[in-house]
């Protein structure tokens, strides 16, 4: 067990005890690993932008790729760590992209459209309360955000579409599987 669910435990335990009429303790741990591992991937990215002088940056990337990862799906990692380790040094790593977006931002903005359209949503089944009638409602969304970014022109947001893009296809799926299938091995 983990650092994030042993934790998520204690509070879940803590809660039960102290208020019998709280969800089950399932479901307690469950929503606690959530939190506890989005709220460490966003400290630990404003903290380390802050210091690397890219906070609005940081703050810019957090709040739209939650918002188009709400919207999208992806994949999910298995593991509270791996998926806490990977999202800081994704948004880390968004938040210090750079680049001059009429060389290149044009391009990937179609690229995340194209795979919106196709892809999006993705993965929402078992981890959204979205109903699924409303799954057209949010491609549309997605294209729509994404499109935008003809207007604003800005690399940042570029590299946080075509990063959440990337979480809806089969290579990405694919790219978790050997991933999580060699860390389990090694473990």
């Amino acid at each position: 067990m983990n650092w994030i669910e042993l934790s998520a435990n204690k509070i879940a335990k803590i809660i039960r005890e102290n208020y019998p009429y709280a969800a089950s303790e399932k479901v307690l741990i469950y929503s606690l690993s959530l939190l506890i591992n989005t709220t460490t991937a966003i400290l630990a990215t404003l903290l380390i932008c802050f210091y690397t002088g890219h906070l609005s940056e940081a703050f810019i990337t957090i709040m739209i790729f939650l918002l188009l990862r709400y919207l999208s799906g992806g994949f999910h990692l298995k593991s509270a760590v791996a998926c806490c380790m990977f999202s800081t040094c994704l948004l880390i790593g968004l938040s210090h992209v750079n680049f001059e977006y009429l060389k290149y931002g044009p391009i990937l903005d179609t690229v995340s459209i194209i795979i919106f359209i196709l892809k999006a949503p993705e993965g929402l089944e078992n981890v959204s309360r979205i109903n699924p009638k409303f799954y057209p409602l949010l491609k549309i969304l997605c294209v729509i955000l994404v499109g935008m970014n003809f207007f604003l022109h800005s690399s940042l947001l570029s590299a946080i579409f075509i990063a959440q893009a990337f979480t809806l296809t089969k290579i990405a799926y694919l790219l978790v599987f050997l991933l999580e299938s060699r860390w389990n091995s090694e473990i």
